[in-house]
């Protein structure tokens, strides 16, 4: 037996500039690093304290590095941690019922953990000149099959219903008027019987409970720059258990040494900007034996080690597409780092998708 949860977690929006709610301590002003110009606005969040706010930001005529102009892209990445794979509903925001709308993605066996897809058309789920409140569906995605979102919702609110939702935070409008290539993350845990644990906080951010869960929402924008000889590489923070951390990647070469991608990395957070471009292909090595670790930030100890093999298995870059002038995103989801494995969460782990679909 499921049970539907309440809207819940926080949104953490990196840019236009997106800085925002709880747990967001690091610059987020990816969005707007463009010569557009300023305005602002604001949403409602998901659950307690739960806000959004909006405020574009300029940059242009020698203030820093310009974004390479480009339609509006969305990624969607799956980092809720305590369940295999989850289907949204992306519904208008305040009036959407979801009565005619389908679930994404469109088969019923949903997006599974760490993975990543792009919403192409973005008309084909994502409701214009609106806000959005996506809602988030987990566990038995088969109950859901010729559903739409109304329906969904509605079962997921019965008794000893088969699955979890939460609606996450709202997104506003204008986030999809930007000509940016966005990343929205599901985050934190849903919950759901049996998903209690007594290293639950580990898996899922200190305010998780099997009363209170953590599903919350990170969004930000990818950069599309690149350098014709080297691999442009950021990472993303997408884990609601994981704390301020360094961020290294360590070649797949005879003694090497991890070089930072990014340092003081915190939740709802994207770094480095301009991208990193320390690394042309050659350098990276065997791209099987790479390793991406995480540091404290104070101590310099090694808190977790990812090996490029596992990123790869379970992302749709193929290896062969890795290459120089090209730009992709490590988006960090699941536990925190250490975190006591064979508990119902998956460990921390990194989604690879290109910055610019």
């Amino acid at each position: 037996m499921l049970h539907r949860v309440r809207s819940s977690g926080w949104a953490c929006l990196g840019g236009i500039s997106l800085a925002v709610a709880a747990a967001c301590t690091q610059d987020h002003d990816v969005l707007g690093r463009d010569p557009s110009g300023g305005a602002s606005t604001s949403g409602a969040g998901g659950g307690p304290g739960a806000t959004t706010s909006v405020a574009t930001t300029t940059t242009g005529a020698g203030g820093g590095a310009v974004e390479p102009p480009g339609p509006t892209k969305l990624t969607v990445v799956n980092g809720i941690s305590d369940h295999d794979a989850v289907r949204f509903c992306f519904l208008a925001y305040p009036d959407g019922t979801g009565a005619g709308v389908d679930p994404w993605p469109s088969a019923a066996a949903g997006l599974a953990f760490a993975r990543a897809q792009e919403v192409e058309p973005l008309g084909s789920a994502i409701p214009e000149g609106t806000s959005l409140r996506a809602h988030v569906i987990a566990g038995d995605l088969r109950a859901t099959e010729g559903l739409d979102c109304a329906e969904i919702l509605a079962l997921a609110g019965e008794s000893a219903a088969p699955i979890v939702a939460a609606g996450l935070p709202v997104l506003p409008a204008p986030v999809f008027a930007e000509e940016k290539s966005l990343l929205v993350v599901a985050t934190g845990c849903l919950g759901g019987e049996g998903h209690t644990h007594d290293s639950e906080k580990e898996g899922c951010g200190d305010a998780y409970t099997i009363d209170t869960p953590t599903a919350g929402l990170v969004a930000v924008a990818m950069s599309r720059q690149t350098r014709f000889d080297r691999v442009s590489l950021q990472v993303a923070h997408a884990s609601a258990a994981t704390p301020v951390v360094h961020v290294e990647l360590t070649p797949g070469r005879e003694d090497a040494t991890g070089v930072t991608l990014a340092q003081d990395l915190s939740y709802g957070a994207i770094a480095p900007f301009p991208p990193s471009t320390g690394f042309s292909v050659g350098d990276l090595g065997a791209l099987d034996e790479i390793a991406i670790e995480t540091r404290d930030p104070i101590e310099g100890t090694v808190t977790s080690s990812v090996p490029m093999s596992e990123i790869l298995a379970s992302s749709d870059v193929p290896a062969a597409d890795i290459g120089d002038g090209q730009g992709f995103v490590l988006v960090a989801v699941g536990a925190a780092p250490g975190a006591e494995r064979g508990g119902f969460w998956h460990p921390l782990t990194y989604s690879l998708l290109r910055a610019n679909p």
